[in-house]
């Protein structure tokens, strides 16, 4: 196993949460393209791969805490925090895609900073019965990423950094970091060229 950064493909299978079940229900094929994720709630974008009747709008609001309708294909949704919610934003990882196979079985991909902060997420994962296959495991450059690089965009988007609505400011992120803001403003624009530069030679 890797222990500088590295991207993680996994499958999770009987997914307690019932958004994902009454998305696959509908019938239609849809992707998450983006999850905020917090401490009793998850906000999920979900985008359908064609546009979705008011009836499947209605079905996911009974099972929500509140539904967006932001296009005629994707919608926002907010639901309680199921346990696979709950680990994901305690745990050392980072989000980057969660696309919806069938019904309560979705695969996520993400990036994480060591090999032992993988071991304390899948464990997690275990004590709450949750089925999980590592499909794939690649090795980001310690060159691209350094692990203090990662532990700070980690942090920053843990605390909605990254928001539209920006949860928490550069000088707060600072404070948090014991660091002052224009080093903070240098290590995240190091880190983010690497991480474009990652992205774009990768697609």
């Amino acid at each position: 196993m890797y222990r500088s950064p590295f991207e993680v493909t996994v499958l999770i299978e009987d997914h307690p949460c019932e958004v994902m079940k009454i998305i696959s229900l509908t019938g239609l094929k849809a992707s998450v393209e983006n999850v905020k994720l917090g401490e009793q709630t998850t906000d999920h974008i979900v985008s359908f791969e064609k546009e979705i009747e008011k009836s499947e709008v209605l079905k996911l609001k009974s099972n929500s805490v509140k539904v967006l309708r932001l296009s005629e294909s994707k919608v926002w949704v907010r639901t309680n925090g199921c346990a696979v919610c709950r680990i994901l934003y305690t745990s050392d990882v980072v989000v980057e895609k969660i696309k919806v196979i069938k019904e309560r079985t979705l695969l996520y991909t993400l990036l994480v900073p060591n090999n032992s902060s993988f071991k304390e997420f899948l464990t997690k994962l275990s004590k709450e019965g949750v089925k999980v296959t590592v499909l794939n495991v690649s090795e980001i450059s310690g060159a691209e990423l350094t692990e203090r690089q990662m532990e700070i965009l980690q942090l920053a988007y843990k605390l909605g950094y990254f928001n539209d609505d920006r949860g928490i400011t550069l000088s707060q992120l600072a404070d948090k970091l014991g660091i002052s803001p224009p080093t903070l403003e240098e290590i995240l624009r190091r880190a983010l060229r690497k991480v474009v530069k990652y992205y774009l030679d990768k697609h």
